[in-house]
């Protein structure tokens, strides 16, 4: 099992120290992994510190460690943060072109790494923080739009490319004579089925509405029946009413 060395951060002397732990990547003998990386210490910033041992082919940061380093997309925009550098210690994994440099940055770290931020780049704490994150909270209109406009723009063009290529995939075949079946096609041929589906089901829905209209024009039918026959009999049973009063009437002028 490989031991951890821990790296410390110094803010100067008005500041107390925060130490990260690091080890060599078990998978991997050009990458390094550290942990506790605080939020004010950026990708560019341990970029900056670890390139003095040898060139780095990438740093990439995420939530929690994995066996394998997560993909993640650089983001540059002022109004749609990451979660993860902004609010919680992360961990930091850096590749190192050579496993020299590797060893030459781990052996520098048992012997006693120290970082050094300068004044100017000890993040906001207390009130300015604060003041700056509620700024953030209302960004300027007219910026954001742009923003939100440059990226879809960007969006669209990928959108657009990726559908070139599945549909040049789609179209050529192989040197077999097969054809590749992309994402796009399974997709159309999903959605005429789906089509076929409810085009099927629209006709059972309106023959069964039908029915149904029948069946409500038979049942109204009867109901009138049901309240002629006792329209009917209520007649009939207030003539033998009356023909009983009359019978039972004592004064007779005819």
């Amino acid at each position: 099992m490989t031991s951890f060395e821990w790296i410390k951060v110094m803010w100067g002397r008005n500041y107390a120290a925060h130490y990260m732990a690091c080890c060599p990547h078990l998978d991997s003998d050009t990458m390094l992994l550290i942990l506790g990386v605080p939020v004010y210490l950026t990708d560019e910033r341990i970029k900056d510190v670890f390139v003095k041992y040898g060139a780095i082919t990438s740093v990439k940061s995420q939530e929690k460690p994995s066996a394998v380093p997560k993909y993640h997309i650089p983001n540059s925009s002022k109004f749609f943060r990451d979660h993860i550098s902004d609010s919680r210690f992360r961990c930091t994994y850096i590749e190192y072109e050579v496993p020299d440099s590797l060893q030459k940055c781990f052996k520098h770290a048992k012997m006693g790494l120290t970082i050094d931020i300068s004044e100017h780049n000890v993040p906001l704490t207390g009130t300015k923080k604060w003041v700056s994150q509620y700024k953030m909270r209302y960004p300027d209109e007219d910026e954001l739009r742009l923003e939100c406009e440059s990226y879809m723009k960007e969006f669209d063009e990928r959108e657009i490319l990726k559908l070139q290529r599945e549909k040049e995939l789609f179209e050529t075949p192989d040197e077999d004579g097969w054809v590749t079946v992309t994402k796009s096609s399974k997709i159309s041929t999903s959605n005429d089925y789906a089509a076929e589906k409810k085009k099927l089901y629209d006709k059972k829905m309106e023959r069964k509405k039908k029915e149904m209209l029948h069946l409500y024009s038979f049942q109204a039918r009867e109901k009138r029946k049901e309240a002629y026959a006792l329209l009917k009999q209520k007649f009939q049973e207030d003539k033998e009413k009356i023909a009983k009063m009359k019978a039972a009437r004592k004064f007779k002028p005819y």
